[in-house]
C-alpha cells in the first residue's frame, strides 16, 4: 500500500458555466497537470479541490487570476481494488482516533488500484497507520 503526503489546492469558483474551464486552461497554458480533482457543488458556489503537478506555481497562478485558493496537506493512498479496503483502511484510523474529514478517489483503468485522498485530522498518526497497515501481507 503506496502512501504518501501532498499537498492540495482548495479553489472557491461561482457555480456559473465555464469556471471550471478557466481554471484548466490557466493550469495547462503553464503545463500543470492536474492529477486529482474532487468538484462539490452548492447553488451559490462551488468548491474545487485538485491535486496538481507543481501546486506551488498552481497556487500562484490561480491566485493572479483573482481566485481564492487554501492549500491543505492530504494524503495520498493507492490500495488494492478489492473489496474492504476501503473499510479496512477507514477502520484502522478510526481505532487510532483519527477523523477522515473528506476523501475521493477513482479507480485505474484495469481495476486493479483505487488512488484515494484523505483530509485527516491527523496526517503523522495517518502516516503511521498506514505504515503499519502496509506491513501486513493482506493490504
Amino acid at each position: 500500500m503506496n502512501h504518501h503526503v501532498c499537498r492540495q489546492l482548495t479553489v472557491a469558483i461561482e457555480n456559473q458555466p465555464g469556471r471550471l474551464a478557466a481554471i484548466g486552461q490557466t493550469l495547462a497554458a503553464h503545463d500543470i497537470n492536474i492529477k486529482d480533482l474532487s468538484i462539490n457543488d452548492t447553488v451559490e458556489q462551488g468548491v474545487v479541490r485538485l491535486i496538481t503537478s507543481d501546486p506551488v506555481r498552481a497556487r500562484e497562478l490561480l491566485t493572479a487570476a483573482g481566485l481564492y485558493v487554501i492549500e491543505a496537506e492530504v494524503v495520498v493512498v493507492d490500495l488494492r481494488d478489492i473489496p474492504g479496503m476501503l473499510a479496512r483502511v477507514s477502520q484502522a484510523l478510526a481505532d487510532a482516533g483519527i477523523n477522515i474529514q473528506y476523501a475521493y478517489g477513482s479507480e485505474d483503468s484495469v481495476e486493479q488500484k483505487l488512488r484515494l485522498i484523505l483530509k485527516v485530522s491527523d496526517v503523522a498518526g495517518t502516516m503511521q497507520v498506514l505504515s503499519n497497515l502496509a506491513d501486513d501481507p493482506a493490504a
